[in-house]
């Protein structure tokens, strides 16, 4: 019983909830395509359409965070602040919202 909640405890600090703002970019451009730019959001569609995965470049440190869980496409045309658990460069989404 010790072990199984010593491995809990572990696994939930290895995850933190959190709330990252910033924009949506792709897996081959990364950080220079999340500032929302005109130019940068063409990029985005065009390599999301060629194979790359969606990622979110936040506002203040621009670190890349690879997603898992909701689909995000429908807001790469506006800034987002997204809800969920980071686990390393894993953000795994639980809510997508427009930021301000």
């Amino acid at each position: 019983m010790r072990i199984v909640m010593t491995a809990l405890l572990f696994a939930s600090a290895l995850a933190s909830a959190a709330t990252v703002t910033g924009y949506i970019s792709d897996s081959m451009c990364g950080a220079s395509n999340g500032n929302g730019s005109a130019e940068a959001r063409t990029c985005t569609k065009d390599c999301l359409k060629n194979g790359a995965v969606p990622v979110l470049v936040s506002e203040t440190d621009k670190k890349v965070f690879k997603l898992a869980g909701k689909d995000v496409k429908a807001h790469l045309d506006h800034k987002v602040k997204i809800t969920g658990e980071i686990k390393g460069d894993v953000l795994t989404v639980a809510d997508v919202q427009k930021a301000e």
